[in-house]
This record gives structure tokens, C-alpha cells and sequence, in this order.
């Protein structure tokens, strides 16, 4: 899976095939379709997991996300952090996101 990272996606101009996802050091959840928030899926991590709610509310990568043909997809950052954030370890996000997409 090809992974397009940059400001291309944005709320408020999200697609029915759009989606979020959130990463917590190597734990990772992701929605597909505009029903679940990223603070949604922050607490649902930090429960399914058994981690610090807090800890995973501030200090996750909160990323959307959106095919952009069947080999690729596109995922942009919410926040500066979480650009900066993902690329500190690129590979190793990109790794997490293809094995879930």
C-alpha cells in the first residue's frame, strides 16, 4: 500500500469513503466513513488496550484518510504536531497504516 502523506485532507471537506486514524505509540485504530471522531477513536484505543486515557487523548497522531485509487491511499495530519509527530518515524507509521487499511 502506497501512503501519500500531506495537507490534502481537511474537516468539513471530508468524503462518504474518507476516514480517520489515530496512533498511540504502536497501537493504532482507524474508522472508515465520517461516523466516528478522532475522539472517539482515542478513547476507544486507550480502552480496548488498557492505556492512560490522557496519556493517549494528548499525545496520540491524528491523521485523516481517503483512497486515492486501490493502491494508494492519502493521509493528512489535523495538527502541526502530528505532521511532525509522523515524520519522526515515517516507515514505521506508514508500516502501521498499510497493515490496517
Amino acid at each position: 500500500m502506497n501512503i501519500i502523506f500531506g495537507k490534502l485532507l481537511q474537516d468539513g471537506k471530508l468524503t462518504p469513503t474518507s476516514g480517520r486514524i489515530v496512533i498511540y505509540k504502536n497501537f493504532i485504530d482507524i474508522s472508515r466513513g465520517l461516523s466516528r471522531d478522532h475522539n472517539d477513536l482515542l478513547r476507544s484505543l486507550a480502552a480496548r488496550y488498557k492505556l492512560n486515557k490522557d496519556d493517549v487523548i494528548s499525545n496520540a497522531i491524528r491523521l485523516y484518510w481517503d483512497y486515492k485509487n486501490k493502491d494508494s491511499i492519502i493521509a493528512s495530519p489535523v495538527r502541526k504536531l502530528d505532521e511532525d509527530m509522523y515524520y519522526a518515524k515515517q516507515d514505521f507509521h506508514n508500516a502501521l497504516i498499510g497493515n490496517v487499511v
